[in-house]
């Protein structure tokens, strides 16, 4: 980017337009190069660089210029970000399949028509519902939202009424605490949560 030191001092100042040039000439490539690849899923890509340019956003004022200019930095953002996502979408995941395995725990063999897996589904969420009312409820609330509900990590938090950063982590004792609760109940759960 030409300037690009002298754009980056403007942008640091809270100057849109500056920011905006960086946006332009590093969010193609940091799209293309680095979260596709890495995320597999150009809809992760694209609200992982969302992230990546808001926190560069915020973080812009305590950037120390190197040689290697904007760039490393910005790509050191975006992995991170891509990372973050990845833990987060593994551990759901994981969640969800031990929800899958009281089902196969509740109902035996694969259903054989429609109705009869409507019935297991409907056994499977009682079972849940048991498993939850054990748990704090806002632990309980997050998985409902997160995994049952499958609502975005900004939905959730918006509605929790935290940072998404704080969502993962409540996200993550929650399902620590589901697979406690499963333990004291006796029920079987998948061996990664």
């Amino acid at each position: 980017m030409p300037e690009e030191q002298a754009v980056v001092a403007r942008a640091a100042t809270g100057d849109r337009r500056a920011f905006e040039q960086i946006y332009r000439a590093y969010a193609p490539t940091l799209f293309s190069y680095v979260l596709v690849p890495m995320l597999g899923d150009r809809d992760d890509a694209h609200d992982c660089l969302r992230e990546t340019f808001l926190a560069a956003y915020r973080h812009l004022p305590t950037f120390t210029w190197q040689d290697g200019g904007l760039y490393p930095w910005l790509k050191t953002l975006a992995k991170n970000k891509a990372r973050d996502l990845l833990r987060a979408s593994g551990r759901r995941q994981r969640l969800r399949g031990a929800f899958e395995e009281h089902l196969g725990n509740a109902g035996g063999n694969e259903p054989k028509n429609p109705a009869e897996e409507e019935l297991q589904r409907g056994a499977l969420r009682v079972r849940i519902e048991a498993i939850l009312v054990e748990l704090n409820p806002r632990y309980a609330q997050v998985l409902r939202l997160r995994l049952l509900e499958d609502r975005s990590r900004e939905e959730c938090a918006a509605a929790l009424e935290v940072k998404v950063g704080t969502l993962d982590v409540l996200l993550f004792r929650a399902c620590k605490s589901f697979r406690a609760a499963c333990d004291k109940l006796g029920l079987v759960v998948a061996t990664e949560l």
